[in-house]
């Protein structure tokens, strides 16, 4: 299990290390809501948003202790570009209110719970990003079949990488198991550690204008003892009257849960900077049963000005760079002479001392 820890580990670090891409704001908000994947483009640099939702939650597990769960929560997700284009940081919080029945042979006993689900941090870098070179994308004036059909050149994803860290949250709901007092009846007790990585690797496709896939493919709680297998896909798709839609399957793999959980939602662009948001999740199995459904809003403060009168095509941007180059070359070169002319003058100034002092003496 650590070798395949280390190689994981490996595989994202090498791909780190081959980038050589830049990010690609955009106009509108950047939300990774309602869906559960994160996209692979960050917000861009000097941006900060916040996400939230507020959601109805269920469970029922009716061959363990005939249990059930119904509450509420929220999730905040904080994001701020910095530093570099490409680079994002993140905080995850999932705070939820609910109460657990269950039978056992002192009979029915209900439980009122409420504290944080889950408590996350970490960073995401686009390393590979398919439309910097603009020319590729640009429309076809003469076609609208070529502008509208999906081409082998759209299969090819922007990739991301994200790695970060997992907090234990008091033991209320360990590796976020919302059935966790009842696993302490028949098992040893869950304790997650205080800190535990996770890392994931994001794919993103634009098939055709406004058709998103998005790929999620990654582990949680990886240093810890129970881990966390994990993949979503979702797929969107944007209409121009500002609303979208979206489907989505999640697959969780580990020795407390393993599901796939279907989703679906739709979401309004408000403003460029402010989203709102509905959408309802529901697994396969029935060991437990889970659903969740509720709305949301994203919101973004664009203080993203980095591209102003710089180009944006690929070919353009390297032109700039070298003429950047050129001019720092010239500029070096120009001192460099005046620094000689400089010291020639000085020469000769004090020559021309020495010869006015012989005159003097002369005289």
């Amino acid at each position: 299990m650590h070798k395949s820890i280390t190689h994981f580990w490996a595989a994202l670090l090498s791909i780190f290390i081959m980038s050589a891409s830049n990010a690609q704001y955009t106009e509108v908000i950047n939300s990774n809501r309602p869906s559960q994947s994160m996209g692979a483009f960050s917000v861009g640099k000097n941006v900060y948003q916040w996400e939230q939702g507020i959601s109805f939650r269920q469970g029922a597990f009716d061959s363990f202790y005939n249990a059930s769960y119904s509450g509420f929560g929220t999730r905040i997700q904080l994001r701020a570009g910095i530093l570099k284009e490409q680079l994002e940081v993140l905080g995850t919080v999932d705070y939820q209110l609910d109460e657990l029945t269950f039978e056992n042979a002192l009979g029915k006993i209900t439980s009122n719970r409420k504290g944080i689900r889950d408590l996350s941090a970490g960073v995401k870098y686009l390393v590979y990003d398919p439309f910097r070179n603009t020319k590729k994308y640009k429309p076809n004036l003469y076609s609208y079949h070529a502008n509208t059909r999906i081409r082998w050149r759209d299969l090819i994803p922007a990739v991301s990488v994200y790695a970060g860290a997992q907090f234990a949250t008091g033991g209320i709901y360990p590796y976020q198991e919302s059935f966790y007092t009842l696993f302490n009846f028949n098992y040893q007790p869950i304790i997650e550690p205080a800190v535990s990585g996770t890392a994931m690797l994001i794919l993103q496709q634009h098939l055709k204008p406004g058709l998103v896939l998005v790929h999620n493919v990654g582990m949680r709680y990886i240093t810890a003892d129970i881990q966390q297998k994990k993949l979503i896909g979702t797929l969107t798709y944007s209409t121009r009257d500002k609303w979208s839609v979206f489907g989505e399957y999640q697959y969780d793999d580990s020795p407390l849960y393993s599901d796939v959980t279907l989703g679906a939602g739709i979401a309004y662009l408000l403003t460029d900077d402010l989203q709102l948001d509905l959408a309802v999740q529901h697994n396969i199995k029935t060991t437990p049963k889970l659903l969740m459904a509720g709305v949301g809003i994203s919101y973004r403060i664009d203080k993203h000005n980095i591209w102003v009168g710089q180009p944006q095509d690929l070919k353009e941007v390297k032109q700039s760079r070298i003429d950047r180059k050129n001019a720092f070359k010239e500029g070096k070169a120009a001192r460099k002479a005046e620094k000689r002319t400089n010291k020639g003058l000085r020469k000769l100034d004090k020559k021309q001392k020495r010869i006015e002092r012989k005159l003097n003496k002369m005289r």
